[in-house]
């Protein structure tokens, strides 16, 4: 029996708007039995989603979205990491610290631009990134949206882009596999567009990966068929989510039709 699900969410312990608490609300207002809190590259809110999901009825997977690098960005999602483990934290530290090295690098281009940010606490979050920055662009009055903070500041193209400071997408999958998590590869479509992501998953499937993002918003039935046909090629799970930050701007968490089938409930819900 297929079980919907939204095992892909983020919250304001990353780029989000909604605590993990709130998050965890509106899954069960949805009706959902399944969800994964996955913030970038950080841990930090798993505590407090998986013990309010848990008062709900609700299985929340441990989660988290690595941000990594591969001739372009990369998302590999961790399903079931040990959240609490020191060893694991340590590693999760180490990609912080990329993050908040580029972010402060864009701070310097865009001063040395002549846009004069200011920056108070707003950069302290452990998975800091450029949308952090654009949101101080839009509230000091420098643009009108983060759209046009990315078109004219910071997106790539742009006079103040830092290329990312990140680990292969191999390196994250690995990392997932060494803590006995589930590696999956996160909205992959892009890269079934420039007909590379063959190869990439049978490198990554020999690293380790589980599973491919399939149900996903705007993923039509075309494409979650040619996923389904790539996963089934390498023996993967599909899985899905509505990639949620915020209720302005985003699919509502339970939009993009996910579930999961009995292979991937068995891989996942252990």
């Amino acid at each position: 029996m297929n079980l919907p699900c939204d095992i892909h969410i983020h919250t304001t312990f990353s780029d989000g708007h909604n605590t993990p608490t709130e998050v965890v609300e509106i899954a069960r207002r949805k009706g959902l039995t399944v969800m994964a809190v996955t913030d970038h590259d950080t841990v930090a809110g798993l505590e407090e989603g998986v013990a309010a999901a848990t008062a709900e009825g609700i299985t929340c997977l441990a989660g988290v979205e690595f941000s990594t690098y591969l001739r372009e960005e990369v998302h590999v999602l961790g399903y079931n990491v040990p959240y609490r483990d020191m060893q694991f934290l340590d590693e999760i530290a180490k990609l912080q610290s990329l993050r908040r090295k580029r972010v402060w690098r864009v701070v310097e281009k865009l001063r040395h631009h002549g846009v004069k940010i200011e920056v108070g606490d707003e950069l302290d979050s452990p998975s800091v990134g450029r949308s952090h920055v654009a949101e101080l662009l839009v509230r000091q009055g420098f643009v009108r949206s983060k759209a046009e903070a990315f078109d004219k500041y910071i997106g790539k193209g742009a006079p103040c882009y830092v290329e990312g400071m990140r680990v292969s997408p191999a390196d994250a999958v690995s990392l997932v596999r060494r803590f006995d998590g589930v590696a999956v590869l996160a909205h992959p479509f892009r890269m079934l567009q420039a007909k590379a992501l063959p190869q990439i998953v049978e490198d990554l499937t020999a690293a380790g990966l589980k599973g491919i993002e399939v149900y996903y918003p705007n993923y039509g039935q075309d494409v979650r068929a040619n996923l389904k046909a790539i996963a089934k090629r390498f023996g993967l799970i599909c899985t899905g989510g509505s990639d949620f930050h915020s209720a302005q701007y985003s699919t509502p968490i339970g939009g993009a039709g996910a579930y999961l089938d009995e292979k991937a409930q068995k891989v996942l819900l252990k």
